[in-house]
C-alpha cells in the first residue's frame, strides 16, 4: 500500500501537523509493505527523504503574519505527483478547501481534521451567523467529498456527524514516551536560564499566534506574584515580538524562542511544575500529552478532549481570574505522586504506535478489498 500525505502546514518551525508527519515517517520506516510520500510547500522545488519517506517540496508563497507558513503556488503540480506516484490513499492534513480538486476514483481520499473549522473562523472579524454559514458551507461543500474524515478527538467526530457527515472516524494522536518522560527532569538546566529553583515554574510550548490567546497568557504571568511564579515560554509565530516585549517588562518571564530538539523540550516539560495554555480551542492538544507524559500537570480550558484526562486544574472560562485560581490551586497541591499518576496514565494509554496501527488498519480495510 502506498500513502501520500499533502499539507501546507509544514515548515521548520511549525507544530502539531509537522510532528504528526515526522512521527508517521518514523513509524513507517519499519513497515516495508507500506510506501510513504509527503508533499509540502517550500521556497523552491526539491525532493528528499525523511527516514524512508519520499518528500516533495513544491514552490509556494508565504502566508502573511502566519509565522512562516506557506501555501502551494499551484495544485496542478501536486496532481502530477499523484499521477506519477499512484498512491492507494491520499491524505490531506488540516486543509479543506482543495478537497473537491483531489477527489478521484483512483485512490481513497482521506482528510485528517487537524484544524477546527469553527475555531479558525472565530478569529475572523465577522458576525457569528456569517462564520457559522462559512463553517457549514465548508463541511457540506468540501468535507462531504472526502471518502473518509479522521478526527483526533471524539468531540469533533460528533460535531461533523451532527452535520450529516457519516464517513468519520476518531484516531487519537500519540506521544513518544521514550523521549517524553519524568526522567528528563533537570533543575540545573532551568537554573542556568536564570530561573530560581524554588520558583513555581509555569511552561507554555506552542505557536505564538492569536488563536493560542497569547495576550491572556501574558496577562496571567503579570497577575501572579513574581517571587513565587516564573513563566517559561517556548515557540514562534506572529506574536513573537509581543512576547519579547513582555519579557523585557516582566522579571518572572523567560522566552526561549522556538525549540526543535525533542529531548530539550522533554527536559523543560519534566522540569516545570505546570503547563499553561490559554488557547481558545484545540482539536487535540498534542503539547498537553507531551507535558503530562513528563509528569507536568496541565492548566487549560476544559475542551472535552482525550488529551485532558485530569480535570482538577482545568478551567471553565478564559479569564485571568479562572487561570490564576487554577494555578494557585496546583501550587498548593503539587506532589510527586500527582506527577507520577499523570505520567503513568499517559504512558499506558497513548502512543504513536497505537495511532499509526489504527490508521493503517483503517486504510487497509477500505483499500485492500478494492485491489483484489
Amino acid at each position: 500500500m502506498k500513502l501520500l500525505d499533502i499539507t501546507p502546514y509544514f515548515h521548520s518551525r511549525s507544530g502539531g501537523i509537522r510532528r504528526y508527519l515526522l512521527e508517521k515517517a518514523k513509524f513507517l520506516k519499519d513497515i516495508p509493505s507500506v510506501e510513504h510520500v509527503i508533499v509540502v510547500p517550500g521556497k523552491e522545488e526539491r525532493v528528499y527523504k525523511i527516514w524512508n519517506s519520499k518528500v516533495y517540496e513544491l514552490p509556494s508563497f508565504p502566508i502573511p503574519k502566519s509565522g512562516g507558513y506557506r501555501f502551494f503556488t499551484s495544485l496542478r503540480k501536486i496532481k502530477e505527483i499523484i499521477k506519477e506516484e499512484k498512491p492507494q490513499v491520499v491524505e490531506l492534513g488540516g486543509t479543506y478547501q482543495p478537497i473537491p480538486q483531489f477527489k478521484s476514483d483512483e485512490y481513497l481520499l482521506s482528510v485528517f481534521y487537524h484544524a477546527d473549522l469553527v475555531g479558525d473562523l472565530s478569529l475572523l472579524p465577522l458576525p457569528s451567523r456569517i462564520r457559522l454559514m462559512l463553517a457549514e458551507r465548508t463541511i457540506r461543500k468540501k468535507l462531504f467529498f472526502a471518502d473518509l474524515v479522521i478526527t483526533p478527538s471524539k468531540k469533533y467526530e460528533d460535531f461533523l456527524r451532527s452535520y450529516g457527515l457519516e464517513r468519520v472516524k476518531t484516531i487519537n494522536l500519540g506521544v513518544d514516551t521514550e523521549i517524553f518522560n519524568p526522567s528528563r527532569k533537570d533543575e540545573e538546566f532551568l537554573r542556568s536560564l536564570g530561573v530560581k529553583t524554588d520558583a513555581f515554574k509555569v511552561l507554555y510550548v506552542g505557536r505564538l499566534s492569536p488563536e493560542k490567546n497569547i495576550s491572556l497568557l501574558l496577562e496571567i504571568a503579570q497577575s501572579l506574584d513574581p517571587a513565587l511564579f516564573h513563566f517559561v515560554v517556548v515557540g514562534d509565530g506572529a506574536l513573537r515580538k509581543k512576547v519579547e516585549k513582555a519579557q523585557r517588562r516582566l522579571k518572572n518571564l523567560t522566552y526561549l524562542g522556538y525549540i526543535s530538539e525533542l529531548t530539550l523540550l522533554a527536559k523543560l516539560y519534566a522540569s516545570c511544575d505546570a503547563f499553561l495554555s490559554a488557547s481558545f480551542y484545540e482539536t487535540y492538544g498534542l503539547s498537553f500529552l507531551e507535558a503530562q507524559a513528563c509528569g507536568c500537570p496541565v492548566v487549560a480550558l476544559d475542551m472535552g478532549l482525550e488529551s485532558q484526562p485530569f480535570k482538577e486544574f482545568l478551567v471553565k472560562e478564559l479569564s485571568v481570574k479562572a487561570f490564576k485560581e487554577a494555578l494557585l490551586k496546583l501550587y498548593e497541591n503539587q506532589s510527586n505522586s500527582l506527577r507520577e499518576e499523570i505520567s503513568r496514565y499517559v504512558r499506558e494509554n497513548f502512543s504513536w504506535e497505537r495511532t499509526f496501527k489504527s490508521l493503517l488498519e483503517t486504510y487497509a480495510e477500505l483499500v485492500l478489498p478494492a485491489l483484489v
